[in-house]
């Protein structure tokens, strides 16, 4: 194949990806799925697109194998979260290219990602080469407000468009590089946390703001939410988090990663353990995690309200179980006026394998991509859409051959998010290899 060609048509089109403006709320999915439409249909690879909801599109096309061995799924997520232009350099959908970086919002979550998928799926089809498994090409809806018009949708509605899958491939899992590093660190996500929707809501007598008391609502509600914030759950490593920070100990500098050869000893000391928590994502993987997000009491300044209520974002591990949290929660409030309520149908965290044929190819090709790679499975804080197809019975991989630094992994979901041009040019070639080892005839 001839990369350089290759390259240029990646960035080209995930420049023209990132000025479709995918922001959830309201999504309009729609655009980005006639986009790419349009490109599999010049390319002679049909295409099907379904609505879940007015402008909400996913969309779905099939390189077919000889069906000797069950296929991939590779899917994205066309939305994209908020971005605040008052915080932004660029236009974040301008689609502008500066100092070696291309500019907007979703160039690393993650419309990069699908952009890959459909460059790779390209070259396979020009260069006619012979594939043992389908390659399904996968778009959806809906993935940062909690995939119910998107990765939900399809798994309720249009499962066929995984028959004959194996495999799923999804975002994330880079690797990563800089003075942190001793040598390059990469990941790949075999599973992730998983979201409980919590509501805290205290009722009480209302009255007039001049005259308040100790149990008004409000009162009641804010001292609920600093017993729960102060309370500490019991620390819990789960075998994937220890190997995790086994592998990331070996690429940190001289004492750094001391004490996380064993998580579970390392923590009987109150300076590791202090210093350990200290770090939120650390933190985030060993212990299920309560954050307040929203918070609503009276509709005017002066009124002392009959209810005030809490939305807590509580993150489970693998094992975890919600009736359990509820409980854990209220024994810990000790106020009957307060009520622990589940506003959702929760999410059970599942796991795929890191032992899988994909797996191992999946690692091998961030040795090839940056030489010297220390490659560990990870267990992702946030949730992601293979949360979904793991439940459809595939193994759900996050993975992405992106080289980035501090910098660039602070924008995702934040300001100037961006991608480097060798990482967009690399990153196809990558991509584009491990499926002709994994799938190539």
């Amino acid at each position: 194949m001839d990369w350089t060609a290759l390259g240029d048509e990646t960035v080209d089109l995930l420049r023209r990806y990132l000025m479709i403006d995918t922001t959830n709320p309201p999504g309009n999915e729609i655009a980005g799925a006639k986009f790419l439409a349009e490109i599999l249909e010049r390319e002679g690879i049909k295409s099907e697109t379904v609505e879940s909801a007015p402008g909400r599109a996913n969309l779905v096309a099939r390189l077919r194998g000889d069906g000797s061995m069950p296929g991939i799924v590779l899917h994205h997520h066309i939305d994209v979260v908020y971005a605040d232009r008052r915080y932004w350099t660029v236009d974040p959908f301008g689609g502008v290219m500066a100092d070696g970086y291309l500019y907007g919002r979703g160039a690393i979550d993650m419309k990069s990602t699908g952009i890959l998928h459909l460059v790779a799926l390209l070259g396979l089809k020009r260069a006619g080469v012979p594939l043992k498994r389908d390659l399904i090409f996968l778009a959806t809806a809906d993935e940062e407000a909690g995939s119910e018009f998107g990765a939900q949708f399809v798994a309720d509605n249009h499962r066929h468009w995984l028959d004959g899958a194996e495999y799923a491939i999804s975002e994330l899992g880079v690797i990563q590089a800089g003075p942190h590093f001793t040598a390059p660190f990469g990941s790949i996500v075999i599973s992730e946390k998983t979201g409980l929707g919590l509501c805290l809501r205290a009722r009480g007598a209302p009255g007039h703001g001049s005259m308040p008391w100790p149990d008004t609502a409000p009162h009641k509600l804010v001292r609920a939410l600093d017993r729960l914030l102060r309370a500490e759950r019991p620390l819990r490593i789960l075998p994937e988090v220890q190997e995790y920070f086994a592998r990331l100990a070996s690429v940190l500098p001289a004492g750094q990663g001391a004490g996380y050869d064993d998580l579970a000893r390392s923590f009987q000391d109150p300076a590791f353990r202090q210093r350990f928590l200290a770090h939120r994502l650390h933190a985030a993987m060993v212990r299920t995690t309560f954050a307040v997000t929203m918070l609503h009491g009276s509709e005017k300044s002066n009124v002392i309200p009959p209810e005030a209520w809490a939305v807590v974002d509580c993150r489970m591990l693998a094992g975890d179980d919600p009736q359990e949290i509820v409980a854990w929660i209220k024994g810990v409030i000790g106020d009957d006026d307060v009520e622990v309520e589940i506003t959702r149908p929760p999410k059970i965290p599942n796991l795929s394998p890191p032992d899988t044929e994909l797996y191992k190819s999946l690692a091998d090709t961030l040795r090839r991509r940056a030489p010297g790679t220390v490659v560990a499975p990870e267990i992702l804080v946030a949730f992601t859409d293979n949360w979904v197809f793991r439940r459809c019975g595939l193994h759900g991989y996050g993975w992405s051959p992106f080289v980035l630094d501090m910098s660039d992994i602070a924008g995702i979901h934040g300001n100037d998010e961006r991608l480097s041009l060798e990482n967009i040019r690399a990153g196809v070639r990558a991509y584009t290899e491990m499926l002709l080892e994994v799938a190539g005839a």
